[in-house]
């Protein structure tokens, strides 16, 4: 039986060919050893394929049906060794060391469930935008404000992640927050400051299609499924009526950015009555960025095409 692995990492590819050679070359450069490292190719039609033959001598990876990000994320974890656990997009990059010292954190503290370092955002070209992006991790915020900020390079302990299940396949816009939520409850989710890895942003990586208002419920169901089990702290138990409002005003954000502005509205005085606190003028000003947002970047996008020079 071979030796198990310290870190048994996968990355999800998906059309994303034109990016997959850096990641995961940022991946051999680490300098921990013991890292299980899985590539699974989930339908791609474009370079992916082709990347990844490059380096059948050096990776493991795999060509697959499309099964969609959580089913694959799953399906690599379930034949994971390791006794760590960790993904990578195949856009993202990790800086060199981040592995080691990320695994010097978990193995100094046991109490410790997941460790996930800053990060920085980067471009098409890998250049950073912005430095340090991500803050500590807050059940409190993620839970109640809906908010999250793990961002890139997360590893957590594989007994962790047996304990409370695998991502749910049938989330589609939120699956990894309600992961850390369940998470949470084997221990604690521990913030690294140093930026350790590269978070890209891409016209891929940002969706510009409609979100349904069914889709977006999913917020609301987890929050059914957080709320209905035992031994939900009570301070946050105490904010479930203000979580509600915050999850309903994400619903009402998304419905505001598909133009659907009648329903929002509808939805934004419902989150109010859940959390009156709602109505600041603050909340309204930040609605209004969503309501105009979407006819200002159909115009840019027309202006662009009449101005952008034929190519011989």
């Amino acid at each position: 039986m071979p030796e198990a692995a310290v870190l048994s990492l996968v990355t999800p590819a998906y059309n994303q060919g034109q990016y997959l050679a850096e990641t995961i070359e940022s991946v051999l450069a680490q300098d921990q050893l013991g890292i299980d490292y899985l590539v699974l190719d989930d339908g791609s039609s474009d370079s992916t394929l082709q990347v990844l033959q490059d380096y059948t001598d050096r990776v493991a990876w795999e060509h697959q049906p499309n099964m969609g990000q959580v089913r694959t994320l799953n399906k690599g974890w379930g034949r994971a060794n390791g006794k760590y656990l960790a993904y990578l997009s195949s856009d993202d990059i990790l800086y060199p060391g981040a592995v080691r010292k990320l695994v010097e954190v978990l193995e100094a503290d046991p109490t410790i469930a997941c460790v996930f370092p800053d990060c920085d955002l980067i471009d098409e070209e890998s250049r950073v935008i912005k430095r340090s992006v991500c803050r500590p991790f807050n059940l409190d915020q993620l839970v109640v404000d809906q908010e999250c900020y793990i961002a890139v390079g997360a590893i957590f302990r594989r007994s962790a992640f047996e304990a409370v299940g695998g991502w749910k396949p049938e989330l589609r816009l939120a699956p990894d927050r309600e992961f850390w939520m369940r998470l949470a409850s084997q221990g604690s989710i521990h913030f690294h400051r140093e930026s350790l890895a590269g978070y890209r942003m891409h016209p891929k990586s940002i969706s510009y299609k409609d979100v349904s208002e069914e889709t977006s419920r999913e917020y609301i169901r987890v929050l059914d499924d957080y709320f209905a089990q035992p031994g939900v702290p009570p301070r946050i138990a105490a904010r479930k009526e203000e979580a509600y409002g915050k999850a309903t005003l994400v619903l009402a954000r998304n419905r505001f950015r598909s133009g659907d502005l009648k329903r929002g509205f509808a939805l934004y005085a419902e989150a109010c009555r859940l959390h009156p606190p709602l109505r600041s003028a603050t909340v309204k000003l930040r609605l209004l960025r969503n309501v105009v947002s979407k006819p200002a970047r159909v115009a840019l996008s027309a202006v662009r095409s009449v101005l952008k020079p034929a190519r011989a």
